[in-house]
């Protein structure tokens, strides 16, 4: 600390002084308390449909580390990837993740500025005692060196924060555009399952039909009656499920929008290659390399590195230097430097030490558990990438086969050479294998996101 006080003399001199006090208090003024209020119109504004034209535009010109601009047709149906971009220019979360931002712009800010002094003042007036007594005062202006000594630190501490920060928001905008797409895909995917579920309990129905027909004649026996309507039962229920789970992934991709509830987005149908030939180890490095959260948790350590390096600094004793003005009761003044020293006795920052250096190791291992964890991932994700190739290569190989005995068998029954029981029994086994790999070819697509969002990059597969 510094003391840094004018030599004033005599009662005019105390008015200057009480004039700077005056002015102190007044010259702060320059920022004015605004109020933002709630109000309902504006948050009507923002939930309500954003502007098309102004999204393509925001779309198209997206400035992010691992995002690339689309070009946005609204004319058209949506890809994923287009949706992806909307959702990280759209989305509600992402708006107030996004504030982050400019408090810790806001802390550097703060981190860089000089301490304002401080003004002392103080005057007594005489009441009674000896003639010739005068008023006294006292001022004195303070300035804290403690801050400046640290200013430099405190800033770099403040500066690896915000872009801890930045890394953080560029990483919750990387695994919203991919949760906008993984949604995409899975509404791709449940559209189709519940055409061929659909055509499935159709199918289902006519044979229960035919069974109940079968059974008025005595062609067919209670048993079979039974089987039949479990079967149309069973596909029943299951056509409704796809379309509760349509209906779902719908409000998901809405919400993530912040769009109404029953907005319909169109989404563009695109088949998703599955991956290949995938190696989990050399994943696990390009993770290392380009996971933002990463980045992120290193931007947070070296912010805390230089935390305990400021707490080492406040170990050393802290010290006042000033010169003060006094004016005493017999009308005389007097004057001179003043130090003050911190005795390092008890405290010496000990305490802060300790914190500063327990956070930096924790810090430390939370980065080495995210590594573990992105390497799990990255594991879990291949192996069941891996399955799911093994599970859809034989039923992608059978099902061309399955398509022309379900059409071969067709033309019979229309010919009258097999019985329409045989052909719908056929034609039902048929569906469910259709059903089947495109619940495969879904959980590829999914599991094909799932990790290039692990691996923190769209060009892994």
């Amino acid at each position: 600390m510094i003391n840094l006080s004018p030599r004033t003399g005599r009662r005019r001199k105390l008015k200057h002084c009480l004039c700077l006090m005056v002015a102190g208090f007044f010259l702060p003024g320059c920022a004015t308390y605004q109020t933002k209020p709630l109000e309902d119109a504006e948050l009507h504004r923002e939930l309500a449909v954003p502007d098309t034209a102004m999204l393509a535009q925001a779309a198209a010109k997206l400035e992010h580390p691992r995002l690339r601009p689309v070009l946005v047709e609204f004319s058209k149906p949506l890809t994923a990837e287009a949706l992806g971009i909307l959702a990280v220019l759209v989305s509600p979360d992402l708006k107030a993740f996004r504030a982050r931002e400019g408090v810790a712009e806001a802390q550097v800010f703060n981190a860089g500025l000089l301490p304002d002094p401080k003004l002392f003042g103080r005057f007594d007036w005489v009441f009674s005692g000896p003639a010739g007594l005068v008023s006294p005062y006292t001022a004195t202006i303070q300035w804290d060196l403690a801050k400046l000594a640290t200013r430099s630190t405190d800033v770099r501490i403040a500066a690896e924060h915000a872009q801890q920060v930045r890394l953080d928001v560029a990483w919750q905008e990387w695994l919203v555009a991919n949760q906008a797409r993984l949604l995409a895909r899975r509404w791709i995917y449940l559209s189709r399952q519940e055409t061929v579920a659909g055509e499935a309990a159709q199918v289902s129905g006519h044979l229960l039909d035919l069974t109940k027909h079968n059974l008025a004649v005595g062609d067919a026996t209670l048993a079979e009656l039974g089987i039949r309507e479990a079967a149309f039962l069973d596909a029943k229920d299951r056509t409704l499920a796809l379309a509760r789970q349509i209906a779902k992934t719908r409000q998901d991709l809405n919400r993530l929008l912040g769009l109404p509830p029953d907005y319909v987005v169109p989404i563009a149908e695109v088949d998703a290659e599955p991956p290949r030939s995938l190696d989990a180890t050399h994943l696990f490095a390009s993770a290392e390399r380009q996971r933002l959260d990463l980045y992120a948790l290193k931007a947070g350590y070296a912010s805390q590195e230089v935390s305990v390096y400021r707490a080492i600094l406040g170990q050393y004793p802290a010290f006042t230097l000033g010169l003060n003005d006094y004016h005493y009761y017999s009308d005389y003044n007097t004057g001179g430097p003043t130090v003050s020293v911190d005795l390092p006795l008890f405290n010496r920052n000990r305490g802060i030490i300790a914190i500063a250096e327990a956070t930096r190791e924790q810090l430390h291992r939370e980065y080495v558990a995210r590594l573990n964890q992105t390497r799990a991932d990255i594991g879990t994700l291949v192996t069941d990438l891996n399955r799911i190739a093994q599970e859809r290569e034989p039923l992608a190989r059978e099902l061309p086969e399955l398509t022309r005995a379900e059409r071969v068998l067709r033309e019979a029954a229309a010919a009258g050479d097999v019985t329409l029981v045989n052909y719908e029994t056929v034609r039902a086994n048929y569906l469910d294998k259709r059903l089947k790999l495109l619940a495969l070819e879904q959980a590829a697509a999914e599991q094909a996101v799932a990790l290039q969002l692990a691996v923190g990059s769209p060009s892994v597969l």
